[in-house]
């Protein structure tokens, strides 16, 4: 199964923290993470085992059966294009992609979902230093937080508007010395994946 990922990275310090920042200052961030990201794409091509995301899909909010069938063969309508199964299938690709790139065994991320009605919680954490290949990749040893979203339907305003969202709460858990990945996977005549990067 193949994915096209687009990667880019947000400095912590280009986050706003303080009081003297205002929204219009997160508002240009994400518009510009936007566009780094659509020019990216695609930073690389993961090729993905459709077993592993199965497995993969064990670790979602909701276990969406035939995972594989909503990714490559299954019109969405009804409730096929839901939240609930497009979260799921965010979270799952999310998951395929940190151990066919980074390694990362399935037992070791902790899912997080079922806390995010507390409204700050992300998906998932990982302990970093456990994978040399996520070290090298991030440039410190901390947790990392993963936040995944998916859509059926490609558009830049669902982006930038879950960009915003999606730093925000990111940052109340990641702030100061740890670090967090946000995916966002879509359907764009094939299946890609935008992902930001937070460094300490």
């Amino acid at each position: 199964m193949r994915l096209k990922i687009s990667w880019a990275d947000l400095p912590s310090d280009a986050i706003p923290h303080s009081n003297n920042d205002s929204d219009e200052d997160l508002d240009v961030i994400s518009s510009a993470l936007l566009d780094t990201l659509v020019q990216n794409m695609p930073s690389e091509i993961v090729e993905l085992d459709p077993g592993r995301v199965t497995i993969a899909s064990l670790l979602s909010s909701k276990i969406v059966t035939g995972v594989i069938g909503h990714l490559d063969e299954r019109r969405w309508g009804g409730k096929y294009y839901s939240g609930d199964v497009s979260a799921s299938l965010g979270e799952t690709m999310a998951y395929a992609v940190l151990e066919k790139k980074f390694e990362v065994k399935f037992l070791d991320i902790i899912p997080l979902r079922q806390v995010k009605y507390l409204g700050f919680s992300p998906d998932a954490v990982i302990d970093v230093s456990r994978y040399p290949k996520l070290l090298s990749f991030l440039g410190g040893k901390g947790l990392l937080f993963l936040n995944a979203r998916g859509s059926y339907k490609w558009s830049q305003a669902w982006l930038l508007r879950n960009l915003r969202r999606d730093i925000v709460q990111v940052e109340k858990v990641r702030y100061p010395d740890n670090f967090a990945i946000l995916t966002y996977l879509y359907r764009d005549q094939e299946w890609k994946m935008m992902a930001v990067v937070i460094r300490p």
